[in-house]
């Protein structure tokens, strides 16, 4: 099961992920861990977002437990993409082999397995801020997998200017 989800794994990185990232590298000048920021920044707002019609009706009702245990699981998501986004930073934008493409698969294993559950059982908002969340997250998890391309090499200007010299 574990092989043939990381034959899936790969190729969702290698021919949907890479290229955005390439992409995104080229047109936009962003790297995978900016961009993968991004997606987590997004996904930290929709979590909220999904909590918050919970939260907000048991503090309304004055149901101190329920409040109490949606704060923690709200403040528990939080920290666990805030966690998210510091492990991006530490691993860097080597331009080896990245070791978090290894790491993380049963991360995104668990994220795309949460995502197809939520597809299936979609209703309200909360449910649309939750899977928005998830969708924030697995894109943040397959661009932070992504392997940052060298930049493109231009001419430096000594070479501009012998190559003007020898077409005058």
């Amino acid at each position: 099961m574990l092989t043939s989800f990381a034959r899936l794994d790969s190729a969702l990185i290698e021919r949907v992920f890479q290229p955005v990232v390439d992409a995104m590298a080229q047109r936009l000048g962003l790297g995978r861990l900016r961009v993968a920021g991004y997606f987590l920044d997004v996904a930290s707002l929709a979590w909220i977002l999904s909590q918050a019609g919970s939260l907000s009706g048991a503090a309304a009702q004055w149901q101190a437990d329920t409040a109490c245990l949606r704060l923690l699981l709200l403040m528990l998501g939080l920290a666990a993409l805030c966690s998210l986004r510091t492990l991006f930073q530490r691993s860097g934008d080597g331009r080896g082999g990245n070791p978090l493409r290894v790491t993380m698969l049963p991360h995104r294993g668990v994220l795309l397995a949460l995502l197809a559950s939520r597809l299936c059982a979609l209703g309200g908002f909360a449910a649309a801020a939750d899977l928005a969340m998830l969708a924030c997250a697995v894109c943040a998890l397959y661009l932070g997998a992504c392997v940052s391309r060298p930049p493109l090499r231009r001419a430096s200007s000594a070479a501009a200017a012998g190559s003007a010299r020898r077409a005058a």
